[in-house]
């Protein structure tokens, strides 16, 4: 069964001490995720990535000021379905032989809300850079911070899995942080 899809994209975990509205940190998945989610031969397909790493800079005060990037490991894929997963590795799909990551690196930050972000970003994959748009909430529970972070993007700008009548072109991204 042929499928695609791709995400990518960037966390980060968030921790700053009472009254500081500013914090840097490097993170991992540990308290994350980055999930996909596409239609194929009219059924929901959900994958993962397992394998990242983020850089962040947050500027609680001043979100403009903020910077997130992230690299995601493509051999991390996971479909639930090795045979897919490898299939995925392949050129037509992600290439993992030439394009080992995927990248993203955030170029402008602003507060939608007073709990919600509007991050945008380059993400690169397969070498090719196109900017995506990413809607963030947050939520602060016990002592925690927590990044829910949904975005989309049409596969076939980054020439993954070619044309296809029986696979979606729209890739959902869902993505959660905490720290």
């Amino acid at each position: 069964m042929k499928i695609s899809f791709l995400v990518a994209l960037w966390f980060w975990t968030f921790s700053s001490q009472p009254g500081d509205t500013h914090a840097t940190w490097e993170g991992t998945q540990e308290e994350s995720y980055i999930k996909f989610n596409i239609r194929n031969l009219g059924l929901n397909v959900e994958g993962l990535f397992e394998s990242f790493t983020t850089q962040v800079d947050y500027d609680k005060g001043q979100p403009s000021n903020s910077r997130f990037s992230a690299e995601i490991a493509v051999s991390s894929i996971n479909t639930g379905i090795n045979k897919r997963d490898n299939h995925l590795k392949q050129e037509e799909y992600f290439h993992l032989e030439k394009y080992p990551t995927i990248t993203f690196k955030s170029t402008n930050v602003s507060a939608s809300g007073s709990k919600q972000l509007k991050v945008k970003g380059d993400l690169t994959i397969k070498g090719k850079t196109l900017p995506i748009d990413l809607e963030v909430d947050i939520s602060e529970s016990g002592g925690k911070t927590a990044f829910t972070i949904s975005g989309q993007l049409d596969r076939r700008n980054f020439g993954v899995g070619g044309s296809s009548w029986v696979m979606s072109d729209d890739v959902y991204l869902d993505l959660y942080v905490e720290n």
